[in-house]
């Protein structure tokens, strides 16, 4: 299991903070940051499994900056890099999958019925 860390993050957004450095700056150095930290992850997970596509989804993403940035850093990598074009980042794109994945389990016997569902009070 890999544990992303943010202690030291934290305290040096707030020791720029106390120190007067510019809001800016200090964006720059998180989403930076963040960056960075996503790019180490996916190597080392690419190392472990030979991997060389990473999807960049969830809410995170939807934070244009960070999208880009972990896009390209990944890219120079050499990741081919998986991003939402026709389905939202966010909880919009959470459940049309689950509804896809409803629509399969159904079709494979794997879903109740509707009958079953109102039979075992599921709703």
């Amino acid at each position: 299991m890999r544990i992303v860390k943010l202690g030291e993050l934290l305290a040096a957004v707030i020791d720029d903070l106390s120190e007067g450095v510019s809001v800016p700056i200090i964006s720059a150095r998180f989403h930076n940051t963040i960056s960075e930290m996503i790019v180490e992850m996916c190597c080392a997970l690419a190392r472990e499994r030979g991997l060389s596509q990473v999807a960049l989804s969830g809410g995170v993403f939807q934070n244009r900056l960070l999208l880009r940035l972990a896009t390209s850093a990944l890219r120079t990598e050499g990741f081919d890099v998986l991003t939402h074009s026709l389905v939202p980042t966010n909880d919009g794109g959470i459940s049309l999958g689950q509804a896809v994945v409803a629509n399969f389990a159904q079709v494979e016997g794997d879903f109740p019925s509707s009958g079953e569902r109102e039979r075992h009070h599921i709703r």
